[in-house]
């Protein structure tokens, strides 16, 4: 597969996921957005906003570390690992300020 369908596939594994979890989901309509997705709690309206990434591991099998497009703490990453089509949202690292 090539590394835009990677991307694409990701993306629709992620609002397929967020939709389990009962959110409403929107994808960005531009290409190089800093945002992939935006999720709404359906109960809360409370706005979350996503950028996808699809996990990649090294030779010796640790994960690759996964940063967002701009410094923004309001930006959370949904990893997607392709291969076991399963997402997770990575919590910002301790210590981490952003500017």
């Amino acid at each position: 597969m090539i590394n835009k369908n990677k991307g694409c596939y990701a993306e629709n594994l992620a609002v397929c996921w967020l939709q389990e979890k009962n959110y409403f989901v929107f994808k960005a309509c531009q290409t190089q957005s800093a945002v992939d997705l935006v999720a709404v709690d359906p109960i809360t309206f409370k706005t979350r906003l996503f950028d996808v990434k699809t996990e990649n591991k090294r030779k010796d099998g640790s994960s690759i570390s996964r940063v967002p497009r701009i410094k923004n703490k309001n930006i959370q990453i949904i990893l997607v690992d392709l291969k076991t089509k399963k997402c997770r949202i990575v919590e910002p690292k301790q210590g981490v300020v952003w500017s």
